[in-house]
């Protein structure tokens, strides 16, 4: 199967999912037992739009763009619970990113007890990480420790973790903090402390994310969490406000989890207080804001929470001009799917439809592919089904994709 898997690693590939049968028989030769999970039609209609418009970006010279919003509908069918048919989107990535979602495909599987597909997708992504270079090959080696870890196996995870760049290093002590014993949870926060002393922004900033895992770790121990927490806030100085703002929101998310709506209540007001203290361009604030309202909404404060999306509309309208054309539609997505998680489909749908008319205003073709294609995910992760003129939109800016790019 290795020796097999080389000969691919990195040629083209833009062909429809045809069958479940179609991909399980896929070019790697891997034997598969997994299974996607039944979506909507218009979902899958929504997700091979979103990868067809990624791959109609030239390998020449944006390689890196669409690679990059490819791996973005791999992700999505993750998350959707399509491992073949994120299995099958991978094999037609041109470039490390294929490695990158091998990894992401090896952890779902370790993480629903496929052990056999997910040594299969390790191994193959051992293989395309000696293809890559540098911090590239350093992300793939982090992702596949990470696995690793899920799987028990210390040697292996050292073997991958040790010698990375510093922007990937810590990476490992979030996974590890995910699935801590009981007994082991000193010895996570004295390896935190480490990580933090020296004070390099991305080891600290991974630290606290692995921080973070162990607040949710440790949920039910008042004690455990309480000391997750501050050691997070206590450490946070050198971050700037949207890095404390995106960590508080992982915890009220967490809280959720474990159905602590005054938690999470909490820690959204604290990270509002954050957005609060500074002043923001509109596509900075915008979606972070929205990622906040969903989750105030989740929480029970569902009154400030609709009258904060219809404030951060107003916002748009008055600031559109000033926000490059090129931000626009990523600037009001996550707002489309903060009104959708409000159970408001009609206001969603309108927002939706706004998004892709402001993903068209760049003349050139590479940034309006990358917005439709990550509008389509959206659409479909978020479940709304695009009415009559929003397919009609998508169908024609797919079509109309060409030079410029």
């Amino acid at each position: 199967m290795l020796a097999g898997s080389a000969l691919f690693l990195f040629t083209a590939g833009c062909g429809k999912q045809d069958s479940t049968d179609d991909v399980a028989q896929n070019k790697s030769g891997v034997a598969v037992s997994l299974t996607d999970k039944p979506l909507a039609v218009y979902q899958n209609e929504l997700l091979e739009h979103a990868f067809e418009t990624a791959t109609a970006i030239p390998v020449k010279p944006h390689i890196k763009d669409r690679a990059r919003a490819q791996e973005k509908v791999v992700e999505v069918s993750l998350e959707l619970d399509q491992p073949l048919r994120a299995q099958y989107l991978i094999e037609r990535i041109d470039n490390w990113r294929r490695g990158s979602g091998y990894c992401d495909l090896a952890l779902y599987c370790a993480r629903r007890g496929y052990p056999d597909e997910t040594q299969q997708y390790l191994n193959l992504a051992v293989q395309i990480s000696e293809f890559a270079e540098d911090w590239r090959q350093d992300q793939i080696k982090v992702k596949i420790a990470n696995t690793y870890v899920w799987l028990g196996q210390n040697i292996q995870t050292n073997q991958f973790e040790r010698g990375v760049v510093d922007s990937e290093s810590g990476e490992v002590a979030g996974a590890k903090a995910l699935i801590a014993g009981e007994d082991h949870f000193d010895e996570q926060m004295n390896a935190l402390d480490a990580l933090i002393a020296p004070g390099n922004f991305d080891i600290v900033e991974n630290a606290l994310k692995a921080c973070a895992n162990l607040f949710n770790r440790f949920y039910d121990d008042a004690g455990r969490r309480f000391l997750a927490e501050e050691k997070m806030k206590t450490s946070w100085d050198k971050l700037p406000i949207f890095k404390r703002v995106e960590l508080l929101t992982e915890l009220a998310g967490f809280a959720l989890e474990h159905a602590d709506q005054a938690k999470a209540l909490e820690l959204v007001n604290e990270a509002q207080l954050f957005m609060d203290s500074a002043q923001w361009r509109p596509e900075h604030r915008i979606p972070l804001i929205s990622e906040l309202i969903k989750l105030r909404f989740r929480a029970g404060d569902r009154q400030r929470a609709r009258a904060d999306a219809g404030a951060l509309l107003a916002l748009f309208d008055s600031q559109r001009d000033n926000i490059v054309n090129i931000y626009r539609a990523g600037t009001l997505r996550p707002l489309a799917e903060a009104f959708q998680l409000m159970n408001d489909t009609a206001a969603a749908l309108a927002v939706y439809k706004r998004t892709v008319e402001e993903g068209v205003e760049n003349p050139n073709s590479r940034p309006r592919a990358e917005d439709l294609s990550a509008t389509c995910c959206s659409l479909a992760l978020h479940g709304v089904e695009p009415d009559a003129e929003l397919w009609t939109r998508i169908r024609q800016i797919n079509d109309g994709l060409k030079d410029p790019w």
